[in-house]
């Protein structure tokens, strides 16, 4: 007779891949964040809390974080706007239509980011597409300034991030019975109650 391993035994192999290749890597990083640095030395044996209240005493810092994690809700924010629709849309339609959809929202995650950033730079730089577009139907005169702006780069992850939202939204809705949004309706509920006290829930 045949004996059943246990769960943990069988996670055993990707629990050991997963701590050699991201949890000791990240607890070397963080011991190294105590060490001193210098330009010329490179990294002393000194040790410390002088990293930590340099990052916390330096108005540089706030300023860079303030920055990201503005950055960040921004495209937080369009992705939810963006991908929310996409995907229940995605969830409605028929499977050739499906797929062809599908695929033209994975593109950007089929393009490697070398390709991805000189397409951006055809299109948002000094002289690039958008702006020879604008000044030649007469809206602008001089380029706009979009390469290196934090507008820029909140456009440019919406378009990479978004796929994702997609997804993960899409893939909650497949699990949701059809019938249920169908009866809200039957039983007198607008399309925008039934995404808002059905839909959105799940």
């Amino acid at each position: 007779m045949n004996r059943i391993l246990p769960p943990y035994l069988l996670n055993a192999p990707a629990l050991i891949i997963f701590t050699v290749m991201l949890v000791v890597p990240m607890f070397m990083t963080f011991l190294l964040s105590f060490n001193s640095f210098d330009f010329y030395g490179g990294i002393t044996p000194d040790y410390g809390w002088h990293n930590y209240l340099e990052v916390i005493q330096d108005s540089y810092f706030h300023e860079i974080f303030a920055r990201t994690y503005g950055i960040a809700i921004a495209v937080t924010f369009i992705c939810v706007l963006i991908g929310a629709p996409e995907a229940y849309i995605l969830s409605r339609m028929g499977k050739t239509w499906r797929s062809v959809c599908l695929l033209a929202i994975l593109g950007p995650l089929l393009i490697s980011v070398i390709v991805r950033t000189l397409g951006w730079a055809l299109l948002i730089g000094n002289n690039g597409v958008i702006n020879e577009l604008l000044i030649g139907i007469g809206i602008i005169d001089t380029p706009l300034k979009m390469m290196f702006t934090t507008g820029g780069i909140v456009v440019a992850l919406v378009h990479v991030l978004v796929p994702f939202m997609v997804l993960s939204v899409w893939t909650t809705l497949q699990k949701l019975d059809p019938q249920v949004e169908s009866a809200a309706l039957s039983l007198g509920a607008s399309h925008f109650t039934a995404i808002r006290r059905v839909v959105l829930p799940q």
